[in-house]
């Protein structure tokens, strides 16, 4: 009945809606993902300038060598950290795509059943509709329809 496709049809409709907000917010995250590495390429850069001098003096004192491996062992801590972080991001990024690719593909099977009832709906109206006009005409006597 339309009753019954219009209920259909907002309820994947509302069910888009709300798939699309958590959508917003997986992309909102991403960004806020991709601004943070801004910052965090910048201090990596900072760090290794400071390693790169660091290591020119750390040959001539006792402490400056100590200096060094500290600041060596902090910027591969950093490093760690950093892959830890896209390792981390692109498994969620890969879920949250698979989520989104299965949705979609949902919501487009959901469309084609709901066009394909509504066209199956159609036809056989047509078809009561032709059958009704021949009936007419063979079957009653005098007030057919010529075809």
């Amino acid at each position: 009945s339309a009753a019954e496709t219009a209920t259909n049809s907002s309820a994947a409709l509302l069910r888009a809606l709300r798939e699309l907000r958590r959508v917003d917010g997986i992309l909102q995250g991403c960004s806020a993902f991709w601004a943070n590495m801004d910052g965090t390429v910048q201090k990596l850069a900072q760090m290794k300038d400071v390693t790169e001098r660091l290591v020119g003096y750390a040959s001539s004192s006792h402490r400056l060598r100590e200096r060094f491996e500290q600041r060596l062992g902090e910027y591969g801590a950093f490093w760690a950290s950093l892959e830890r972080l896209c390792r981390q991001y692109g498994l969620d990024h890969q879920a949250a795509a698979s989520k989104m690719q299965d949705f979609v593909r949902e919501v487009s099977d959901v469309a084609d059943l709901l066009d394909t009832a509504q066209s199956a709906r159609q036809g056989a109206v047509a078809a009561r509709s032709d059958r009704r006009r021949h009936t007419v005409g063979g079957h009653s006597g005098g007030y057919g329809v010529e075809v």
